[in-house]
């Protein structure tokens, strides 16, 4: 058990780690006094929790900045079940998480949009493997690789402006942290409630220290953490919106014409690694090289029944709130069969070097990323026509047939096997960086001061291969009944049939050579590859000056970015485009080339003042940036469709402006002698140049898609930059450590936001929402007890409604994400010679995922909850 055990005298006063200082301060001895009393009396033996200890730590670090941060450590961090960075992420103020098959994956802070906030480890920027996205999707990263993690909410010029939310900070592990050789090892089996499933997890530190000639010491820190985890989630969701329907009989209500059903199995597998070696060469030189390995894989098997209500876009038979049917309806099961593959590499060579007045920090970076899914298979069976509907909606809408086909959706021979789709798809990031930075000790009168100068230049590529096969013809009457599987657990309705993988993968394997290929539909789907380059420089200047009891820090940044992209124009169109080229029956393609640049001055100023010995107050001025995401950038459009005279567009927009913030913040933050803290913030970003998807039709140039072709009605939805927006909020931080054992923490963030878009004639809507993927509330409550051996803690993380997507035309088609409020226990038992046992439970009460419009379903989602046992041994 880590714990500090310290002899004293005193009345009934208990003592903590850190407070021998103030202890002898307040009672007028010093430290040798203090050691002579301390003698003279009947020694008190009094041990400090390592809970106690990792939450002063934490505090201590964040009290010495010059910046508003929050810092989490590793030992913190292995207090709760956090399996990767974005959970363990989750517990600080003003945190949350967007979560995929209910573990948690993106980050965002101050509740704002996680592509609005910026990543890096070990002091180079980490690249996205997602083919859309850039934000990274952190639980890629085991945390049993960390040593700290740092979530910057106010920016100093030395550092990236890209970040409205904040700026997170991975640091793995250094071995020069530690004396002489450290070892761990873990090993964990975790069950799933759902699936009824156990997964093992393993891993492994080890650091040594060699004392070198003089004063030199090389270090060498080795981690590596493998874990497979089977797990799995029961869904139902609706493609597209409710909305208001008229039925054939005259009866009105609100509506929704598709309807899936899905059951997910999972299989998902970490392996990270971390290799860090690290040279001290004097008290003022040192060199370093960290590399940083992660690979993710996810294997998911999809069963999928669709509700296609409206086949033939006819008005339902009838109608009401809760409840329709329709006369001409299908029914469509769907197997998915697909392997995510990830991997994400960085190497940081680095050193740091004092010459008297002078210092130099030099660092190269190399950080790669890839995503690929290697032969994924979608496969429809189509079961038509059918009188089908729901008699319930709501959150889980129940579906209902009509008796006279009842039993007929029962049997898997019904099911006529349709179409076949086979991908290749693979995405790279990949970035290059080089920083220097210089300072220089000056003196301002009596004070002491810093002058910092530097320059920064990043050079990153990002390319997309997508590759399609799509088949219609399987040369024979192929249906369900030749791949059934009919052992599906799906608790939310009746599910019926489902696909056997192996048998539909062995079928297909052997018979693919002569199955019919849409020629049309494989080359719309294979030919939007893409490639965007994206380089930035950046020249900074700053300077520190120490007061008696305040720190300043004010400078400017300067940063320019040089944009090029480069894709493809696929269309559909039954009529020959104008500059396009023919690459398939009725489909056309053309280059799409974009280049442009840009620059910004980010001036802003940091003050710190440690107004009593107990009080800090804080105040910053900063400007900062988000660039689009890739998604909203991609110069290949996801769709072109014309026919007869009606276009319809799906496209990103490389010509996006990037967001930009302008940056108040105000904190006061108390420290008690004894373990405790609490903090009060105030934030107010002005945003300009936000981005939301709009109805681009009035306003478009027609002839970039289609050439000279007659447009007589057109739907062109397209990313673009609207007004302004601005976000206010509050942060509010209370730790408190007890005699007892017992230690609460408990962070809240409120946030308000307002976003103007700047609407065009005839809209139907107010031009005034919430930032898109904002929340109002986000909150954490952990409360943790120790005595001797045992410790425990509970969690609660809490994240109110966010707005997902804005629909331009009709406010009741908006989707939102409801709130969401998980509990995750950990119970830990220090057993002798540096055994530890753990005991984890994650979602205890089975919280959903839930998404809906207008209060329809969009999207519910069930994981089940998953406990876990592990056996450590450490020397750390």
């Amino acid at each position: 058990m880590k714990s500090t055990t310290i002899n004293f005298q005193t009345p009934n006063t208990p003592v903590t780690a850190l407070a021998i200082a103030v202890f002898c301060a307040n009672n007028g001895l010093s430290a040798n006094a203090y050691a002579q009393e301390s003698q003279a009396r009947t020694m008190e033996t009094v041990t400090v929790t390592a809970q106690a200890n990792n939450a002063r730590s934490d505090l201590d670090r964040q009290r010495d900045s010059n910046k508003l941060v929050a810092v989490q450590t590793s030992d913190a961090i292995g207090e709760l079940p956090d399996a990767n960075v974005t959970e363990a992420l989750q517990r600080m103020p003003g945190v949350f998480i967007a979560r995929d098959q209910g573990e948690g994956r993106f980050v965002g802070v101050r509740g704002i949009d996680p592509n609005l906030n910026a990543a890096s480890i070990n002091g180079v920027s980490l690249p996205a493997p997602e083919i859309g996205s850039r934000a990274v999707a952190l639980d890629v990263i085991p945390s049993d690789l960390l040593a700290s993690l740092e979530v910057f909410k106010t920016l100093t010029p030395d550092m990236s402006a890209d970040s409205i939310g904040g700026a997170i900070e991975i640091k793995s592990i250094n071995a020069l942290d530690y004396d002489g050789s450290r070892y761990k090892f873990s090993v964990e089996n975790s069950y799933s409630e759902l699936q009824e499933e156990h997964s093992p997890k393993y891993a492994a530190t080890m650091t040594n220290v060699f004392d070198l000639d003089g004063n030199r010491r090389f270090g060498v820190a080795l981690a590596v953490s493998h874990q497979q985890r089977d797990f799995g989630s029961e869904n139902i969701e609706t493609d597209g919106s409710w909305e208001a329907l008229v039925a054939e009989d005259g009866s009105e209500g609100i509506g929704a014409t598709e309807i899936e059903q899905r059951d997910y199995t999972i299989t998902r597998e970490r392996t990270g690694m971390a290799a860090n070696f690290d040279l001290k060469l004097s008290s003022g030189a040192r060199i370093y090289l960290h590399n940083l390995y992660s690979d993710f894989s996810d294997q998911e098997i999809r069963q999928r029944n669709s509700w296609k209500l409206d086949t033939e876009r006819d008005e339902p038979e009838t109608i009401s709130r809760h409840s329709a049917i329709w006369e001409e309806a299908a029914l469509e099961k769907s197997l998915k069969d697909r392997l995510e593959e990830q991997e994400i590499i960085s190497t940081v060579l680095g050193g740091e070097h004092n010459f008297e007045q002078w210092g130099l920090a030099y660092v190269l970076g190399y950080s790669y990323a890839e995503e690929s899914e290697p032969h994924r298979r979608d496969t429809d069976f189509v079961l038509e026509p059918l009188r089908l509907g729901y008699v319930e909606a709501g959150k889980t809408p129940r579906m209902a047939v009509d008796s006279s086909d009842a039993e007929k959706i029962l049997d898997p021979a019904n099911y006529q096997l349709d179409e076949l789709v086979i991908e290749d798809n693979f995405t790279e990031d990949e970035e290059l960086s080089l920083r220097l930075d210089f300072t220089r000790e000056i003196n301002w009168g009596s004070y002491d001061s810093t002058v910092q100068f530097g320059l920064h230049e990043r050079q990153r590529e990002k390319r997309g291969d997508l590759n399609a096969s799509v088949y219609d013809g399987f040369a024979g009457d192929y249906t369900l009944a030749d791949f059934v599987r009919n052992d599906i657990n799906y608790r939310l309705d009746t599910f019926g049939p489902g696909v056997n993988p192996g048998n539909l993968n062995r079928f297909i394997n052997r018979k693919i050579a002569s199955f019919e290929m849409d020629e049309t539909e494989t080359a719309l789907s294979s030919a939007r590859d893409y490639q965007m380059q994206e380089d930035i420089s950046a020249l900074y200047v700053m300077n520190t000056i120490e007061l008696d009891r305040a720190q300043w820090v004010f400078g400017v940044r300067y940063e320019r970015t040089d944009f090029s992209a480069k894709g493809m124009r696929v269309i559909e169109s039954e009529e020959p485009v104008p500059g396009a080229d023919f690459i398939a029956d009725e489909v056309y393609a053309s280059a799409v080339n974009y280049q442009r640049d840009y620059d910004h001055f980010f001036p802003s100023v940091n003050f710190k003042l440690d107004y009593s010995d107990n009080i800090v107050l804080r105040a910053a001025y900063t400007e900062s940036l988000s660039r689009p995401s890739f998604g909203h950038l991609n110069p290949s459009p996801a769709q072109i469709e014309y026919d007869d005279g009606e276009l319809e567009v799906e496209a990103g927009n490389p010509a996006l402006q990037p967001y930009e913030s302008r940056n108040l913040d105000f904190s006061a933050e108390y420290y008690a002698d004894h373990l405790g803290m609490l903090s009060l913030g105030l934030f107010h970003k002005s945003i300009d140049n936000f981005i939301v998807m709009s109805d681009v039709s009035s306003s478009a140039d027609f002839t970039q898609y289609i050439g000279n072709l007659i447009v007589e009605e057109a739907e062109i939805l397209q990313p673009i930059n609207g007004k302004r927006a601005r976000i206010n909020g509050a942060e509010l931080a209370w730790t408190q450590g007890f005699d007892n054992g017992f230690l609460l923490r408990a962070n809240a963030t409120f946030t308000d936001s307002e976003a103007s878009l700047g609407l065009g004639p005839g809209r139907q809507r107010s031009d005034k929402i919430s930032m898109s993927s904002q929340a109002d509330l986000v909150g954490n409550f952990i409360v943790g007890y120790e005595r001797d051996a045992f410790s425990l803690r509970l969690s609660a993380a809490f994240r109110s409604e966010r707005l997902l997507e804005v629909d331009m035309e009709d406010a009741s088609r908006d989707r939102y994400e409801e709130d969401h409020l998980q509990l995750d226990l950990s119970v830990r038992y220090h057993l002798n010679n540096g055994l530890l046992l753990t005991f984890t439970g994650v979602n205890l009460t089975d919280e959903p995922y839930y998404v809906h419009n207008s209060g329809f379903n969009g999207q519910y989602e069930e994981y089940g909850s998953t406990y876990a046992l592990g056996l450590s041994y450490s020397t750390f």
